[in-house]
């Protein structure tokens, strides 16, 4: 990183946030100190700050890797040029009970996630990324930006991109030989109610469908040095609108793969 940018040392920032984690307190936003801050700069600090968690403790252990800003209007809004990654820890998993536990203001979102079937250590083309896949997952982001101030896309991957919380649905073994074979998921619909219609949206109106976006992410987390591990779990981004998190009951629906339902 360029100390010109008056950057914060990465080891102190990850002891910075991570006690104000917890404090219970907002993390800080990158941009206040530094505005010319890059995303590479913010990865850095991510970085650090992952090492920091997994190696306290506090989230449990690394258990696969997040798409965020996957839509070209969430990426206007933060000022992104392209997507982000999170990292997901062990201790952000939720079940689906009654109710789900939260300790902050969260926002809801349809994903589908993805579980490896074996290490990768290679980039890998949209055309074959299917093969690396054990089984698919109806998933639920419960995201939390926990910052100070509004964030942009600069505070928001420093912070490890609003990663909080997940509630996994139940895994769809991937019964296709190669890669070829694999489903057309774009065309399954995803819907979330909580007494009425909340969306309903084609999974595959992100990126540039859903194997795009899984493509680009084991890529992007390749790219960024984080190691990829047999059962990693990987959610490939928002599918319709975010929702605040409010009290009650909620139905996701994601055609053939099945339902998640869940109370805040």
């Amino acid at each position: 990183m360029n100390n010109s940018k008056n950057l914060p040392n990465p080891n102190d920032w990850a002891t910075a946030q991570l006690q104000r984690l917890r404090d219970q307190r907002p993390y800080s936003n990158l941009s206040d100190a530094c505005p010319n801050a890059t995303i590479e700069d913010a990865y850095t600090l991510q970085k650090a700050f992952v090492n920091a968690l997994s190696d306290a403790g506090d989230w449990g252990s690394v258990v696969g890797y997040k798409a965020a800003l996957t839509a070209p209007q969430a990426q206007q809004v933060m000022n992104a040029t392209q997507p982000v990654i999170g990292v997901l820890f062990s201790g952000g998993e939720r079940i689906q009970q009654n109710p789900v536990h939260t300790d902050r203001p969260v926002m809801l979102e349809t994903e589908l996630g993805f579980r490896l079937r074996q290490d990768i250590a290679t980039n890998q083309t949209e055309a074959h990324a299917g093969a690396c896949v054990h089984s698919v997952l109806p998933m639920i982001e419960l995201a939390a930006p926990n910052l100070e101030h509004r964030p942009n896309a600069i505070d928001l991957v420093a912070s490890n991109s609003a990663t909080y919380a997940f509630i996994p649905g139940t895994a769809v073994a991937a019964e296709w030989q190669d890669a070829t074979e694999r489903p057309n998921l774009d065309q399954v619909v995803i819907s979330l109610s909580q007494e009425s219609m909340l969306h309903s949206e084609l999974a595959g109106s992100i990126m540039q469908g859903q194997w795009q976006a899984f493509s680009w992410l084991v890529n992007e987390v390749l790219r960024l040095e984080y190691p990829l591990r047999a059962n990693h779990l990987l959610m490939t981004g928002s599918i319709g609108a975010l929702h605040p998190g409010k009290p009650g009951d909620y139905h996701a629906k994601y055609g053939s793969l099945g339902s998640i339902d869940f109370s805040l």
